[in-house]
């Protein structure tokens, strides 16, 4: 099984990372839902999990309605990966229309689908 340098993993990923990033932030559901896998998991860390594609993106909407409009920024953002998965783990602060600013840290793993790699595990948990 291949590894990657942190580099590697991080050009592989990153610019898959920031367009999902984007249209998350646009709330732009229906090509969201394209990023993830279609056994994909959503854990809010302690709370609950979701399974599947289409019930992921409808999770994330649903949050998103509760907190408005929001921006996120990602920080301290590592990236590995091996075999058919790339992973990125970081911190985030977001800045929400009806929730103030939300922090937290995430885990992403993704993993390849014939050209592409795709959120399989999307794990969460926000800061109190």
């Amino acid at each position: 099984m291949a590894s990657y340098t942190a580099q590697q993993a991080e050009a592989l990923l990153k610019p898959q990372f920031e367009k999902y990033g984007k249209l998350v932030d646009d709330e732009v559901w229906a090509e969201v839902e394209g990023y993830y896998h279609p056994n994909g998991v959503l854990v809010h860390k302690d709370k609950e999990a979701v399974y599947g594609s289409k019930a992921i993106t409808a999770h994330l909407a649903k949050f998103a309605e509760g907190t408005g409009k929001s921006v996120a920024t990602i920080l301290n953002a590592k990236y590995e990966g091996a075999g058919d998965y790339l992973i990125i783990t970081a911190d985030f602060s977001a800045e929400t229309e009806k929730a103030g600013t939300v922090k937290g840290k995430f885990l992403q793993i993704w993993k390849k689908e014939g050209d592409r790699h795709l959120v399989f595990h999307d794990e969460f948990e926000i800061n109190p």
